[in-house]
């Protein structure tokens, strides 16, 4: 991994997710000789990649099974600026070394430098029409991802089989994503005396509720799980938060704040007056369907509470307890689409007539929008476009504002209009 750089057209592609592709496709390397204990390994038993799959049996019978402390070396690049970008560049593969499994929450709690643990589900046979340096490449979307709030499936997993349960079997393989160097340590603490036939099955409960979007036409989906915990705050957390990952079709929720872009988002005790902002990615070209909906939920709060889901763009909200909602999009990035709450009263301005009444104009433009908001006070302005990239940024006490896009190239743009009643984005057409 010390080869590993982020592949540049992935990252210009799914900016703030976290990217496992690499430039030049050299940061897998031939190995021969003995196994170093704690790493991990990509094995082919096969003779091609052409061959058909299956079960193979190995027999080991040199050396002596592992016991007690194992340390091994965390390879940390730091290309920045940022630290988000040192972790990106920075997998490293490691392997539970025990003749037992092992909790995944204790590895990542006893290690600083995780974050969370990722898991290579197989579920795509390697295929020459997949991008990559080979002849035959895998797939980026069977990957599955487990932190210490849980797990979420791997994207092409289309059935639910993948969500990881915080058990890492024995020889299991799994990445991570270092943010910041040291040595990653394996102890005894974490051996576990059942559950070392499978990585999933029941998890222990929690308030946690599992959000999935999909697109029948070319059917795909992706998950995201949002959580609520004692040991979690509304802000940025080790261990509990963790970006989405580069796929292409993505749901993510956001801080309160706008920022991050997270696969799995952990926060405060679970409290009905919460809400929690939603984004979706699609690189699906042209407009299409797509459905959200509730793919799972847990936790004796969660369980009695009503789900609702506010469309931002629209200024609709509905009742996602009852049914999916179905919604059409183009391609693009869109942050703050959609917001997540579990009590809605429209005499509040919560969406409502409030944010429905908010005008702009003219539409589509070629300088000049006008925005009017006449019943809330808007605060801030942010433009996006079809990326997902922040081009503009205004904070007001007005309203009504004005942007000029006289200097931004022909394209569709996204407005992000944050009021004192709540937020709302529009698509401006700049001709």
């Amino acid at each position: 991994t010390a080869n590993f750089v982020p592949n540049p057209a992935v990252a210009a592609a799914f900016p703030g997710a976290e990217n496992f592709a690499d430039d030049n496709y050299d940061n897998w390397v031939p190995y021969s000789g003995g196994i170093n204990v704690g790493e991990g390994y990509i094995v082919r038993p096969q003779s091609g990649y052409g061959q058909p799959g299956g079960i193979f049996n190995y027999t080991y019978n040199q050396g002596t099974l592992n016991n007690g402390v194992v340390n091994f070396n965390v390879i940390y690049n730091t290309p920045g600026p940022l630290p988000a970008d040192n972790k990106n560049a920075s997998p490293n593969i490691f392997a539970n070394p025990y003749a037992s499994a092992i909790s995944a929450d204790d590895f990542i709690t006893a290690n600083a430098m995780v974050d969370e643990v990722y898991f290579w589900e197989h579920l795509t046979p390697p295929s020459s029409t997949l991008p990559g340096a080979g002849a035959m490449n895998f797939h980026m979307q069977d990957i599955s991802m487990y932190n210490l709030m849980g797990g979420t499936q791997a994207a092409n997993d289309l059935i639910g089989t993948t969500t990881p349960n915080g058990v890492i079997s024995t020889g299991q393989g799994f990445g991570i994503k270092a943010n910041a160097a040291g040595t990653a340590v394996f102890n005894n603490s974490m051996r576990l005396t059942s559950g070392n036939t499978t990585l999933r099955g029941p998890d222990v409960n929690r308030e946690r509720i599992w959000l999935k979007i999909s697109n029948t036409a070319f059917d795909m989906q992706n998950t995201t799980l949002i959580g609520f915990s004692d040991n979690a705050t509304a802000g940025l957390d080790s261990g509990y938060d963790s970006r989405r990952l580069a796929t292409v079709l993505s749901l993510y929720s956001h801080l309160e704040d706008g920022t991050q872009q997270l696969g799995i988002q952990s926060r405060e005790a679970f409290e009905s007056g919460i809400k929690v902002p939603l984004g979706f990615s699609s690189q699906l070209e042209g407009e299409w369907e797509y459905s959200l909906s509730i793919a799972d939920l847990e936790g004796a709060n969660l369980s009695e509470a009503t789900v609702y889901l506010m469309d931002n763009l629209l200024g609709t909200v509905v009742n996602l307890s009852e049914a999916p909602y179905v919604f059409r999009s183009i391609e693009g990035t869109f942050h703050g689409r959609f917001t997540v709450m579990f009590e809605y009263e429209p005499t509040l301005g919560i969406g409502g007539d409030v944010l429905q009444q908010i005008n702009m104009f003219p539409n589509p433009t070629e300088h000049v929008v006008n925005i009017v908001s006449p019943k809330a006070i808007i605060q801030s302005i942010a433009v996006y476009d079809l990326q997902g990239r922040k081009i503009l940024m205004e904070q007001h006490q007005s309203n009504n504002v004005q942007i000029d896009f006289s200097d931004l190239q022909s394209s569709v743009y996204f407005v992000e209009i944050r009021t004192e009643s709540g937020t709302v984005s529009k698509r401006v057409v700049r001709k």
